[in-house]
């Protein structure tokens, strides 16, 4: 993975975060909320330090409940709409980042894929991350 700091940013860049150390951690994950979410199959996530990251914008917050019952709130752009980051009741003190905001194809494959129970069939493991069944 290339070095930090690296740059998150929506669609039309109203919206950025600035990531100045690695990721935590990095997962996928196939919950039914994450793939309404997203609009996608899955999501694929960036966990970092909020000392870590410095959010350049004003984001609008949408708050809701996972499968696992704890809450979310997913922080997207006012102009575009794209999601940039969330902060989840699970991980206080981590700001989650969708892996794609930062159009970099060199960041570190997921290390787990969650919720493996509600995966598209179609969809294998590549690379091998560690699969959860559930969370």
């Amino acid at each position: 993975m290339a070095g930090y700091p690296k740059i998150a940013s929506c669609a039309c860049g109203a919206l950025t975060l600035r990531a100045t150390a690695p990721p935590k951690n990095v997962h996928a994950c196939c919950c039914l909320n994450c793939q309404r979410r997203s609009g996608s199959v899955y999501t694929y996530t960036a966990f970092f330090a909020e000392a870590d990251v410095t959010v350049g914008g004003e984001p609008k917050t949408w708050r809701s409940d996972s499968d696992a019952g704890r809450y979310q709130d997913t922080n997207f752009c006012p102009v575009c709409g794209v999601t940039v980051f969330s902060r989840l009741e699970a991980l206080p003190g981590i700001v989650a980042v969708p892996v794609g905001t930062f159009a970099d194809p060199d960041f570190a494959m997921p290390g787990k894929l969650y919720w493996t129970v509600n995966r598209h069939r179609w969809l294998a493991a590549a690379g091998s991350p560690e699969l959860v069944e559930r969370q």
